[in-house]
């Protein structure tokens, strides 16, 4: 078989790996990315429904305005145009038999902007809201990446003892921090969704506000990136496994593909999900990464349905007392509103009770919460549906999680990881895989200017 012999190879093709093969593209590196599955994106990627043409995603996904690197990537890979990014933080609460809710920050300089927004949040009482401004005290005052009492709690227990009424954690900081954490608030880190809300809250206004996705994720997060890559001269190879690799005491030397091919690089990343590392490099700790077992994968689930009638105005919604905690209307979303089928898609995080669920119980499940909520969908049909479990969806960032987190740099001096789950001091998203995209990308860099100074 041939060889090749790039500047880097980058194994897996998810965000993380993309970031690093669009970063060192740009920089005038070689890049060969390699991906076990046959399309990009790895838990991020859209496809077309073969019923109504509709695009859909795996897993709906919302970014914010603090994601300054998934920015940036967008801007590199020109995708910017393809998600729309609110100028103000606008979030509607549907309760059943109740009018909504909205939380809608003001024109105030951060963190204000968010706090008043908080004062005239009517799901909660004016008791509630009063409260909520010793959770505001402590973001000002508290560090999430060095206060150990905040690593050591879940967020229940920080939220219990800033005296946080029943309300506020069930109708605000339960949604947001499951959301954005994807597990249950009595497991999740606190210093995690400190960090969560400090990076929203805090800096330019725009960090608080919702950045929608008007396409599907492949189109706008997938499919730029490859052919960025490609046209810098890259090569991109899916369906391709590693076989094995070979090292000596301190440099990985060689990697030898499923179909043979040797790759022999100067610099290697690693961007592949915690749970498959071992079958890459099969002992982890003997590369310096420890505690790869100790991860525990927290499932998402997204009911998509297609009904024959519109009732929903808005692009999303939060739904309270409602084991779905988010409902999107893709039909606003892509701009097809009252086109066609209404196509609707319901998200709950953190599913461990629902995994398991049939088919038709979710979806009927499903459509009695849209009647719960809108009492209009009770004459509307389901016409479509489709169930997606990404049980491995991200890790649970459970108290204690985050001494198990590998940074970037391994013990061997040409490997780097990448991914979602390294130490990025964020959760499991997008911000946090195309964080660590750049961050290996650029310890790749160095190792091939300094061998290169030295040679």
């Amino acid at each position: 078989m041939p060889s090749r012999s790039p500047d880097v190879l980058i194994i897996g093709g998810g965000l993380a790996g993309l970031t690093a093969g669009v970063q060192l593209s740009s920089l005038g590196f070689s890049v060969t990315l390699i991906e076990q599955k046959p399309k990009l994106g790895g838990r991020t990627y859209s496809f077309l429904h073969p019923e109504t043409g509709d695009e859909v995603d795996n897993g709906q996904h919302l970014m914010m305005g603090c994601y300054h690197s998934t920015l940036k990537y967008l801007r590199m890979i020109d995708r910017l145009s393809m998600v729309e990014i609110q100028q103000t933080l606008s979030i509607l609460f549907r309760s059943e038999n109740k009018p909504p809710a909205i939380l809608r920050t003001s024109r105030l300089p951060a963190p204000f902007n968010v706090l008043s927004g908080l004062m005239q949040l009517k799901s909660l009482s004016v008791s509630d809201r009063i409260a909520l401004l010793r959770v505001g005290v402590q973001l000002i005052i508290r560090n999430p990446d060095t206060d150990k009492q905040l690593q050591s709690i879940s967020v229940t227990q920080w939220l219990d003892e800033l005296k946080q009424p029943a309300t506020n954690k069930k109708y605000l900081w339960d949604i947001i921090a499951i959301g954005a954490l994807n597990d249950s608030t009595e497991k999740i880190s606190a210093a995690l969704f400190v960090k969560v809300l400090k990076s929203a809250f805090f800096g330019s206004r725009v960090n608080s506000s919702m950045v929608i996705p008007k396409k599907g994720l492949s189109p706008v997060l997938v499919d730029g990136a490859a052919e960025f890559i490609v046209k810098n001269g890259g090569t991109i190879l899916v369906n391709q496994s590693i076989q094995s690799t070979k090292q000596n005491s301190d440099t990985i030397i060689s990697v030898t593909l499923d179909n043979g091919e040797v790759i022999m690089p100067k610099s290697v990343i690693s961007a592949v999900p915690y749970f498959d590392l071992p079958k890459i490099f099969p002992d982890p700790a003997a590369i310096g990464v420890k505690g790869v077992d100790r991860f525990i994968s927290s499932p998402i689930i997204t009911v998509h349905l297609w009904l024959d009638a519109h009732f929903m105005p808005e692009q999303f919604a939060a739904l309270l007392d409602s084991p779905f905690h988010w409902v999107f209307n893709k039909s606003v979303i892509y701009g097809k509103e009252h086109q066609g089928l209404m196509y609707l898609a319901l998200v709950v995080s953190g599913a461990h009770d629902l995994v398991e669920k049939e088919k038709d119980e979710l979806t009927e499940l499903a459509h009695n919460e849209l009647k719960r909520f809108y009492p209009a969908a009770s004459a509307a049909s389901v016409i479509h549906s489709l169930i997606i479990k990404e049980k491995r969806a991200t890790f649970s960032p459970f108290v204690g999680m985050e001494q198990y987190r590998p940074s970037n740099i391994t013990s061997l001096k040409n490997l780097f990881l990448a991914g979602d789950w390294t130490d990025t001091k964020l959760p499991a998203t997008i911000e946090g895989a195309v964080q660590s995209g750049f961050s290996a990308a650029e310890l790749a860099a160095q190792q091939l200017k300094h061998e290169k100074y030295y040679s």
